[in-house]
């Protein structure tokens, strides 16, 4: 059994995650076989799983963003058989954007059941629930909104709390909007001036440090065509060329 030495309730980076367990950085399901483990993760801020608490079991929701959900793909089917395996299942809550809250090892505690969410195209769809408990239980920090004493208080209340959730969220990140300070930034440099090839240049003699003489035959922005007599015709950056010396009107 792997031992992530956290405590119950400690909050994490998404990075910690990722180094801790040796699992990936993105998803809602993380499998690490180099530590034997699956990281589930619960994100109330994002909207697109409609996780639930009820009566001390997390209801959460399968691997699947659009479509219906394939309890036989990727790792819905190591949760779903993590009772008959030596995967160890922890369990993460992001309550506030980029803070996991760790709740410990969960396992399943009934039989995964099929329920209807919108998925990330705004489509209804079929979806696997996963009903898990933290084992041993404990008082990890729950989103109170998102917390039912039992089925029929879940009725009861739970229709529209995801809708409430995410106002609520919403609300509260354009108040952080609006309370911080918009400074107008300054450049640290002043502007460039724009560089122009003088159109009298085509017809004129040059000679290249590396390439000899030659004729400009045309200027095209701030490039010229040169002509030259031994390596044929060559396209120069005429700011570059005078900047550095490489060329000399004869």
């Amino acid at each position: 059994m792997f031992d992530p030495g956290l405590k119950i309730g400690q909050v994490l980076k998404n990075s910690d995650i990722v180094d801790l367990f040796k699992c990936g950085n993105m998803g809602g399901m993380r499998r690490s076989k180099s530590t034997n483990t699956l990281v589930i993760i619960s994100d109330y801020t994002k909207g697109i799983y409609h996780d639930k608490w009820i009566g001390g079991v997390l209801h959460y929701t399968g691997m699947g963003k659009s479509g219906d959900q394939d309890i036989h793909w990727a790792q819905n089917a190591t949760l779903a058989a993590c009772g008959n395996s030596d995967v160890d299942v922890h369990l993460f809550e992001v309550i506030e954007a980029g803070e996991y809250v760790y709740c410990g090892r969960v396992e399943l505690v009934n039989k995964p059941y099929v329920d209807n969410q919108p998925g990330e195209d705004g489509n209804d769809r079929k979806v696997w629930i996963f009903p898990i408990r933290p084992v041993p239980d404990n008082d990890v920090k729950k989103p109170r909104m998102f917390v039912f004493k039992d089925m029929e208080d879940y009725k009861t209340r739970g229709k529209n709390v995801d809708a409430e959730y995410m106002k609520m969220v919403a609300e509260k990140r354009n108040a952080r909007l609006k309370s911080t300070p918009f400074i107008r930034a300054t450049p640290a440099f002043p502007p460039k001036p724009e560089v122009t090839v003088p159109p009298e240049m085509v017809g004129k003699k040059v000679k290249h440090k590396s390439y000899g003489e030659g004729i400009v035959t045309s200027i095209a922005g701030t490039n010229m065509t040169v002509s030259f007599f031994g390596v044929g015709e060559k396209k120069l950056s005429y700011e570059v060329c005078m900047k550095n010396n490489l060329i000399e009107f004869i």
